[in-house]
């Protein structure tokens, strides 16, 4: 038979152990809080919201971003999966209903795009991602995930997909003018820069005007820059343009010229020679004239 000394032995040794264990599993709840609390602040900073679904009993729970991100308080909507499949847009729930089968049955990554009404109506574009989980037998009993409110992010890479086919078009459209050169007098020539002038537009220009010039006998050409895209690059073009004229015995006369393109002209250095620059094509025009009518005294 036990004496009692040892019964109080026993006890003694029992009580250590289940203190032992109390002070585990105290810091086991430790951690986890630890835990608990980084995840939200990460789940905080990156805006998004939370789902978990047991899809063997229908049970789901939604954060209470998943709601906001729609317009709802956390009591607005329900913990239900039609509070999801039901505001998914009807042309994509074919879609996501697919991801998330070949993520359970197959166990492929689930990562899919796709709108959600929101409470007022309006479409939200939603990126999705989640990590099943399986039981012994491979059955699929949880899923749980996030959902990214990427509508903004979306609509700025629509508006600058279609920002940059306009510059295309416009960038076309001046390409196909090719070399627009106006007769708006006897013996002067107008040529009206739009866009941007790179090298191989540049030797168009020069060349077309050349031989206009000569076949027409051509005293002056106005080079109206209103509409032009300033460059470094195009200030050089025009230096090479005006030397070039000069050669042939024609002057150049520029108009239009911003104080952009006037900065930009000083501070590179360019030597435009003694080409005369005007505000506007009516001043050049006038000028031009006028030294027609000065050469023919």
């Amino acid at each position: 038979m036990n004496t009692s000394g040892e019964n109080a032995a026993e006890l003694e040794a029992l009580r250590a152990e289940l203190a032992a264990r109390d002070a585990e599993l105290q810091q086991l709840r430790t951690e986890f809080e630890e835990v608990q609390t980084r995840f939200d602040l990460i789940l905080a900073a990156t805006n998004d919201g939370v789902w978990n679904w047991h899809p063997n009993t229908g049970e789901v729970q939604f954060s209470s971003r998943w709601k906001g991100m729609l317009g709802f308080e956390a009591d607005e909507l329900p913990d239900t999966t039609d509070s999801f499949f039901g505001r998914v847009h009807p042309e994509d729930l074919p879609r996501v209903e697919l991801a998330i089968d070949a993520h359970l049955s197959r166990r492929e990554p689930y990562e899919v795009e796709f709108r959600m009404r929101s409470k007022g109506g309006v479409w939200r574009t939603i990126v999705a991602r989640g990590q099943g989980e399986w039981d012994e037998d491979g059955q699929a009993i949880r899923m749980a995930g996030t959902h990214t409110d990427v509508t903004e992010r979306r609509l700025q890479e629509r508006e600058r997909e279609r920002a940059a086919a306009l510059i295309a078009e416009q960038r076309d459209t001046i390409n196909a003018l090719g070399v627009p050169i106006l007769q708006v007098w006897r013996g002067i020539l107008c040529l009206p820069v739009i866009g941007a002038v790179h090298d191989e537009r540049a030797n168009s220009m020069i060349s077309t005007l050349l031989e206009r010039v000569t076949q027409s006998e051509t005293q002056f050409v106005i080079l109206d820059l209103t509409a032009a895209e300033f460059h470094p690059q195009t200030a050089q073009h025009l230096s090479r343009m005006n030397r070039a004229l000069l050669l042939v015995g024609t002057r150049i006369i520029f108009c239009g010229i911003s104080p952009k393109m006037a900065l930009t002209l000083t501070d590179l250095g360019v030597d435009l020679g003694d080409a005369p620059t005007f505000r506007d094509l009516d001043n050049s025009l006038r000028a031009c004239l006028l030294y027609m009518r000065e050469m023919d005294e």
